[in-house]
């Protein structure tokens, strides 16, 4: 496997409340054991991916190439070692996220409903670029019928993401979720709402793509993506 290359973002600011005064850099607190790594996955690619379906909370398997992204994944972080992995109770999360602890004696995985990709209500099974998708609501303004609000995902999302953190102050952890829950999966690690994250740039993550978020007390989190051969123009 080929050494990947990563491009860092640091995010400016201090965490709300708390000054940015401290006698020890982020690195040196990482080397003391003082940091929680996370990495942020997104689920190998389903068929429904391939073909610009909305899947939303159907539960779709992962097809051929989504199977050896999966694989590719665990192989990205074989000699990483993992305190735990989460994935969402969806299959083609959990599937990616069983092929990283395959092998791993000490770690399983563990499944939080929170996780899971927006729901979707009516709009899914739709392709994504068929014209009727041109009338889904905002998420600040969708009904029952059209799945969840973006409060609602946000919301189950966020309880999701404090009960992984008060599990974890520290060490490495690995996350396998989806498109448009881990938009806000990230916006809760860095300490931000969406519409802070939003100032930053669209947040967009393939199916192969892995983001690392390093969170040590006093210190603004700080990301990195790690880009895959062939994806070098990223950079």
């Amino acid at each position: 496997m080929k050494r990947l290359a990563i491009v860092a973002l640091v995010l400016l600011g201090t965490p709300r409340g708390v000054p940015y005064i401290l006698s020890s850099s982020p690195s040196e607190l990482l080397a003391q054991g003082k940091t929680l790594r996370v990495y942020l996955a997104r689920h190998g690619q389903t068929d429904g991916n391939l073909k610009g379906i909305a899947q939303g909370w159907t539960d779709t398997p992962l097809n051929d190439t989504g199977r050896e992204q999966a694989m590719a994944l665990a192989e990205r972080l074989r000699g990483v070692e993992l305190d735990a992995i989460y994935s969402s109770t969806l299959t083609r999360s959990r599937t990616t996220a069983e092929t990283v602890a395959a092998g791993r004696k000490k770690v399983k995985v563990t499944s939080l409903s929170g996780l899971r990709e927006v729901g979707l209500g009516k709009w899914e099974n739709v392709a994504l670029n068929d014209p009727i998708m041109k009338t889904r609501p905002p998420a600040d303004k969708r009904g029952p019928e059209d799945g969840e609000s973006g409060a609602q995902v946000d919301e189950r999302v966020a309880a999701a993401v404090k009960e992984i953190l008060n599990r974890h102050r520290k060490g490495t952890i690995l996350i396998v979720g989806h498109a448009g829950a881990n938009g806000y999966i990230l916006s809760h690690l860095l300490d931000m709402t969406r519409q802070e994250l939003a100032k930053q740039g669209q947040f967009v993550q393939d199916n192969d793509e892995l983001y690392l978020v390093e969170r040590t007390a006093g210190f603004p989190p700080r990301v990195f993506k790690f880009i895959a051969p062939g994806k070098f123009n990223q950079l």
